[in-house]
């Protein structure tokens, strides 16, 4: 009996993060990298340029030897072969990006946003947030997505 009600309510989150109210951002969850707070609602993990961003980061981003459109079109084209991935929001020149990922078991939430920076001699980098929409505990996921994707991207950009 109490088996049945536990799966009951897994499979009634499931539904309900599935929804597509979940792919949606409100005004405040897109990250604005040089207004960040001090202490976030919900878990995070941040990857930042050194000197760019309002609050410490928890690492600091690669810098690329490449214009910061092109390092840009990579990550689309990286992000574009992740699972459960997607667009929500971008700035008119795509400079800023936000997506939102589900998890595999329960598809709860969590909103990526990066924003790619023009650096000197033709360099570029970025800063990026991932973060839990819910809860203020996410096992090191939020890290482990962007070292991930962090990872691919510089595999790619060395190709």
């Amino acid at each position: 009996m109490v088996l049945g009600l536990v799966l009951v309510g897994l499979v009634a989150i499931r539904i309900v993060m599935g929804r597509d109210a979940e792919d949606r951002v409100a005004e405040g969850e897109v990250a604005e990298f040089g207004h960040l707070s001090a202490k976030p609602k919900h878990s995070r993990f941040l990857m930042c340029p050194k000197d760019y961003c309002s609050r410490t980061p928890d690492a600091e981003s690669p810098v690329f030897d490449m214009e910061w459109e092109r390092l840009r079109d990579l990550w689309s084209e990286t992000v574009a072969r992740q699972h459960r991935v997607k667009l929500v929001a971008g700035d008119g020149d795509r400079r800023k990006i936000t997506y939102v990922q589900h998890s595999v078991l329960l598809r709860l939430p969590a909103i990526v946003t990066i924003e790619f920076v023009d650096l000197p001699d033709g360099k570029s980098s970025f800063a990026i947030e991932s973060r839990s929409r819910y809860g203020r505990l996410d096992f090191g996921a939020n890290a482990a997505r962007v070292r991930n994707w962090v990872g691919l991207l510089q595999s790619v950009a060395k190709r």
